[in-house]
């Protein structure tokens, strides 16, 4: 078996499974669409605050989620993880719902489902569908036992406790002044304190700047609702450059690879830079036609790029 999936990597989280009942494939009668997903599993996706009341028996959230079929991408979709109670008449039940036929019309009671959160986007979700009888399957047995659901031991993925923690942190740190960088992390910092880090500046950064990169205006979408839109460091991670916003700029993928490289900076005016020596590059004109142009601006003032933050990348990283 290939157990890459338990590497940790940039794209991944470790995983979670659930040996499939067969109210969770596609044989199931209709009003028992989904996938049912175990109390003990909740605590690895998005919060629903409140929970069902009488007034709103049925209370979700929309994520997406990449299927895979024997290692194999079947869809990309947009799925609603939710508590459902039948108009109250039933104790809250946790489902994802909606969408994912490409995925539960191939499974039969039994078959394990991973379940593995992105380390850059906390609503969406690689679910891996592994079927009975094959060697993944068998390798997996060895690893899960007897257990319906669960983590494989030694690989805890990262909980929602994580993130709420990590974005506690966070509002603290940005309440207070700004330093870009945080020595700290080096000594303390654990994988699921990282992860989480990584994925509450994420959002951050990308929903201060409106889902948008801030020196184009633009962002590709896919039909699932995937952005291209990064959130990169100012100062880098590699150089112990801090997880606050205002060490964040929203960029598309194209604009983050040439800041990481210098190729253009934000001058003290806001105002992009471009160096001559980049400029004069023929494949570089796309970049070159925005210098001078101003950046576009974090929609919360208090989060904005800050220039200390600016200046140091200017000094350290801009092609001279």
């Amino acid at each position: 078996m290939n157990l890459q999936f338990l590497v940790s990597d940039d794209l991944w989280d470790f995983p979670f499974f659930k040996r499939l009942a067969a109210n969770d494939t596609g044989s199931a009668p209709g009003h028992q669409g989904g996938l049912v997903i175990p109390k003990d599993l909740r605590t690895f996706f998005p919060d629903l605050s409140g929970g069902p009341s009488a007034a709103a028996p049925t209370v979700d959230r929309e994520i997406r989620a990449v299927l895979l079929v024997a290692g194999r991408c079947v869809d990309t979709v947009r799925t609603r993880y939710q508590f459902q109670t039948w108009g109250a008449k039933r104790r809250p039940e946790s489902r994802l719902t909606g969408n994912l036929r490409g995925l539960r019309n191939q499974a039969q009671a039994g078959d394990y489902l991973l379940f593995q959160r992105s380390n850059s986007d906390a609503d969406l979700y690689r679910l891996s569908l592994i079927k009975r009888g094959s060697s993944d399957y068998d390798a997996l047995t060895k690893l899960t036992g007897d257990a319906t659901w669960g983590t494989i031991e030694g690989y805890r993925p990262l909980s929602q406790q994580d993130i709420v923690a990590s974005l506690a942190e966070q509002n603290t740190r940005q309440a207070g002044p700004f330093s870009p960088f945080d020595s700290s992390l080096v000594a303390t910092e654990t994988r699921a304190m990282r992860v989480a880090r990584s994925l509450v500046f994420s959002r951050t950064v990308r929903a201060i700047y409106g889902g948008v990169c801030c020196v184009c205006g633009t962002a590709l979408r896919s039909p699932a609702g995937q952005v291209e839109i990064d959130a990169a460091h100012i100062v880098p991670r590699g150089q112990q450059g801090t997880d606050d916003a205002r060490n964040g700029l929203a960029l598309c993928k194209r604009h983050h690879w040439a800041f990481d490289r210098g190729l253009f900076g934000i001058n003290r005016d806001r105002t992009v830079i471009v160096p001559r020596g980049v400029a004069d590059i023929r494949q570089n004109q796309l970049l070159a036609v925005l210098a001078g142009k101003p950046m576009r601006e974090a929609t919360d003032k208090s989060l904005a790029a800050h220039p200390e933050a600016l200046e140091w990348h200017r000094i350290n990283i801009l092609v001279s």
